[in-house]
C-alpha cells in the first residue's frame, strides 16, 4: 500500500468516533455493515501507517457517496510478530499488539462518522442490532487524545 502524507487542512472536527467490539475480520465486518445497513464501504487505496514504526491499520470508507454520512471503518489493532533467537523455548515467536488509538485499546474497530444531519444515534442503534457486534458506543471527543490518527 502507498503512503499518504496529510496536510493540516485534512483534519475534520465534525466527525464522531464510534468504538466497536467485534470478533470478525475487517473485510467480513465491512461486508456485514454493507449488506445490512445499505452502506458501500470499500477498502481504501492506502492503509494508515506511521513512519517511525511498522504498524499498519486497515481502512475502509464510503467516500464515493454523494449524499448522506461519510463512514470510515478502521482496524484498531496491529500485531507484530518477532523471532526471539535467544529464547530456549520451542516456539520462539514473540508478538506485540499495538493500537491505532491507545486510549481505546479494548475496541477492535473504530468508525469515524461524519454527517451534517443528526443521524449518529440511529446509526449506532443500527450497528448494535448486528448480531456479530458485541457492543458499540460513541466515544466522547474529550476522551480522545489521538483523533488525528484517523485522518485519511
Amino acid at each position: 500500500m502507498s503512503n499518504h502524507v496529510l496536510s493540516h487542512s485534512e483534519t475534520d472536527d465534525r466527525s464522531e468516533i464510534i468504538a466497536v467490539h467485534c470478533s470478525l475480520e475487517p473485510f467480513d465486518l465491512a461486508f456485514k455493515i454493507n449488506s445490512r445497513l445499505d452502506i458501500k464501504l470499500v477498502r481504501t487505496n492506502y492503509d494508515i501507517s506511521f513512519k517511525q514504526t511498522e504498524e499498519n491499520y486497515m481502512a475502509y470508507s464510503n467516500e464515493s457517496c454523494s449524499e448522506g454520512a461519510l463512514v470510515f471503518l478502521f482496524s484498531n489493532s496491529y500485531i507484530k510478530s518477532q523471532t526471539n533467537k535467544n529464547s530456549p523455548l520451542l516456539f520462539d515467536q514473540e508478538s506485540t499488539e499495538y493500537a491505532l488509538m491507545p486510549e481505546l485499546r479494548q475496541a477492535d474497530y473504530l468508525i469515524k462518522y461524519v454527517d451534517e444531519k443528526n443521524t449518529l444515534e440511529s446509526f449506532i442503534k443500527s450497528l448494535s442490532l448486528l448480531k456479530e457486534i458485541s457492543s458499540c458506543y460513541k466515544v466522547e471527543n474529550s476522551k480522545i487524545k489521538s483523533k488525528h490518527n484517523l485522518i485519511l
